[in-house]
């Protein structure tokens, strides 16, 4: 009986080292998927919402006129909450969705801008987009894009999803 109880003991000994690295090695591909597969519901719902806003949306003209005409009591300087406003005039409607900061770049900015084109960006913007929200306001659009790593798609692909920051 001994000997036995002794296999097992080996069997067991490096059969769990063996199991753990297996998990270890499929977690992350596991969550990146799982990252990947969200990041891609919230581009084609945010797509969807973004569409239907514009300058004849009560919400948005709310938001651009807070930014043009800003009060002591109420300055959101060049950022609203679905506005970023260019020294220029032009803007964009934007949502942005923050990431986990895990290893796996998942954050996503979408917006259409006033020229009629659509942007992405997978800059970290940071929560309420406090990453530019303490910059000097960009000049344009152009400069923003530059700045902030965005680039256009034609507002509906996949495309969206390619990563622009970190830099290559």
């Amino acid at each position: 009986m001994r000997p036995r109880k002794k296999s097992h003991r080996i069997i067991i000994w490096t059969s769990v080292p063996l199991i753990i690295v297996a998990l270890l090695i499929g977690w992350r591909p596991t969550l990146k998927y799982k990252l990947q597969r969200a990041r891609e519901n919230w581009k084609t719902a945010t797509l969807r919402q973004l569409a239907g806003m514009s300058i004849t949306n009560e919400q948005i003209r709310t938001e651009t006129d807070q930014l043009k005409n800003p009060t002591p009591s109420l300055d959101f300087g060049w950022v609203n909450q679905h506005v970023i406003l260019m020294t220029n005039g032009d803007y964009l409607v934007y949502a942005w969705r923050h990431g986990a900061n895990n290893g796996v770049v998942d954050h996503l900015f979408l917006a259409c801008g006033t020229d009629g084109k659509w942007y992405y960006s997978t800059y970290h913007f940071c929560n309420q987009m406090a990453g530019i929200r303490g910059d000097d306001p960009a000049g344009s659009i152009a400069e923003f894009a530059k700045r902030y790593f965005v680039r256009q798609f034609d507002g509906k692909s996949d495309d969206c999803l390619k990563h622009t920051w970190p830099p290559n």
